[in-house]
């Protein structure tokens, strides 16, 4: 991705760094003593697939929640979700992880409860940021600075066990979950706080018409949930009557450059160019966003107004299930003719999922100096026209999947993990949250 694809190309990797990419003969001729490995005709080497939002804890619920509209599925999702302890946690994280490293990803934007996530990719030996959830809207300043404290502290606890098993490859971040779940005053907090303040910081954004009529009115069905349950939802209060979501976040001065957005599925003609001064990325994840009724979102006018758009393939959950090139298909065939072609869509799986998460010099190309996490594709034939198109056609398998160069997984199966074991545990949740 870092230029235009090579036909009989070649990848020389030394000490699980890229040393050389080129025509092969050109390659070997620079390089005679080094090991050749023939992936033949049929063969694409393309980086390892970046997803810039998804949830490891909830791999669990792959169909257990059908399509229906958010408020509703919520609803349905919560009390399922209350069933887990802290093992089940890790249990879903760990499948979560073992399903993304057969399909091709080497990077995860991780968001979840418990901060599982860091032993799960640690174990399976992919790179991620963990951004540990968290929720609130305490009504007075000491009360959310008291809560950002606790939260501070879960956040270092993780980012040191990060450090302590994820051999560098895996950090912690920070996710105040959405507006409609944190309120203005913890949001400040939380940026206030020099341990929380630099970190990575994910969120979930104009997800759907509930969180927009929650916010506009206190009304509907998620003020009904939140009534129930006796938690008080984020008020994010603004002078203009019925204004949006991403209205009224700048307001209260929430957007800040490296937050990467999720979904932003409901926004306003001038949102995008408000998300994009602010430095905001966004996470489009198509199949949720289908599976919730949610709609579609603007993917081109996110672009158009220099947005970095990426993909993240959300969860089981929602109806997806951590292949990010069948998110990219997804993406296709939502946004159809004027939406991204093949090349677009492999952007937005590597190069563009890099960039959403500020590890643009680590992740989502092909180049000499990085890590060399790639992912080595098999067509069902000999590769003709744009290797886009074949890269992420359905019949197009991975074979293998490298990070820093070592094999995380082959042919279907991960080398880290005991993946009959890890399917098995999670089976076994499954059916028990059903």
């Amino acid at each position: 991705m870092a230029a235009e694809p090579i036909a009989d190309g070649a990848v020389v990797i030394r000490g699980g760094r890229i040393v050389a990419v080129g025509p092969a003969d050109e390659v070997a001729a620079l390089h005679p003593d080094a090991a050749v490995d023939d992936l033949g005709a049929s063969a694409l080497i393309v980086p390892g697939f970046v997803d810039a939002h998804c949830h490891l804890e909830w791999s669990a619920f792959d169909g257990v929640i059908g399509p229906r509209p958010f408020g509703a599925w919520l609803a349905d999702f919560f009390p399922r979700r209350r069933r887990m302890d802290e093992a089940d946690h890790l249990v879903a994280a760990i499948e979560g992880a073992r399903a993304a490293a057969v399909a091709g990803t080497t990077l995860v934007a991780d968001s979840g409860p418990t901060g599982a996530g860091v032993e799960a990719l640690a174990r399976a030996g992919l790179r991620g940021v963990v951004h540990l959830e968290t929720f609130g809207a305490p009504a007075r300043d000491d009360e959310a600075r008291a809560l950002a404290d606790a939260v501070a502290r879960r956040v270092v606890a993780a980012e040191e066990r990060a450090v302590r098993i994820g051999a560098g490859r895996v950090r912690a971040g920070l996710s105040p979950h959405a507006p409609y779940s944190v309120g203005p005053s913890l949001w400040r907090a939380l940026a206030a706080d020099p341990r929380t303040a630099g970190l990575s910081w994910a969120t979930h954004v104009a997800e759907s018409a509930d969180e927009e009529r929650l916010l506009a009115e206190g009304t509907g069905p998620l003020a009904d949930l939140f009534a129930a349950a006796g938690v008080t939802p984020g008020h994010w209060p603004h002078p203009q009557e019925g204004a949006r979501v991403v209205a009224r976040l700048s307001h209260h001065g929430a957007l800040r450059a490296g937050l990467v957005a999720a979904h932003c599925v409901r926004l306003e003609d001038d949102d995008a160019a408000v998300l994009a001064a602010a430095g905001v990325a966004v996470a489009h994840c198509p199949r949720s966003n289908r599976h919730l009724q949610c709609g579609t979102a603007p993917l081109g006018a996110l672009r158009a107004a220099g947005v970095e758009v990426a993909l993240g393939t959300d969860s089981p959950a929602s109806g997806g299930d951590y292949d990010l090139r069948a998110e990219a298909r997804a993406c296709m065939a939502a946004h159809g003719p004027a939406g991204p072609g093949a090349a677009e869509g492999l952007r937005l799986i590597t190069a563009g999922g890099a960039a959403a998460l500020g590890m643009g010099a680590v992740a989502g190309a092909l180049s000499p100096g990085r890590p060399a996490d790639l992912v080595v594709l098999e067509a069902p034939g000999p590769v003709a026209g744009h290797p886009a198109a074949a890269a992420l056609g359905q019949a197009t398998r991975v074979r293998r999947v490298l990070v820093a160069g070592a094999p995380v997984a082959t042919d279907g199966a991960t080398t880290a993990l005991d993946d009959e074991r890890v399917r098995a545990e999670a089976l076994t949740l499954n059916a028990r949250l059903r």
